[in-house]
């Protein structure tokens, strides 16, 4: 399970940079300090995690991609869809 802190940390080290962000940080729109790059970015980083956890990140899924359930809405709504595919692969 990817925890709320872990993702955090992951988003930091694809930023290179201390930037100030909570689970309830919106991670797109005018209030986030994070760029179209920068996501995508962050997005293969989850992949790749995935893939060491022996399942594949799909963060370009229609749910994804909907502006009214974004899963990047904040890094909470990111870290929830990251572990509910998490658990869908192990059952």
């Amino acid at each position: 399970m990817l925890s709320h802190e872990e993702l955090i940390h992951v988003i930091k080290d694809v930023l290179e940079e201390d930037i100030d962000i909570n689970p309830q940080s919106s991670l797109i729109g005018g209030s986030s300090s994070i760029d179209s790059m920068g996501l995508v970015q962050i997005c293969l980083a989850l992949e790749e995690r995935s893939q060491s956890e022996g399942f594949s990140f799909d963060w370009t899924s229609e749910k994804a991609m909907s502006s009214l359930n974004s899963i990047f809405k904040s890094a909470e709504t990111l870290t929830i869809e990251y572990n509910r595919q998490l658990m869908e692969h192990k059952k």
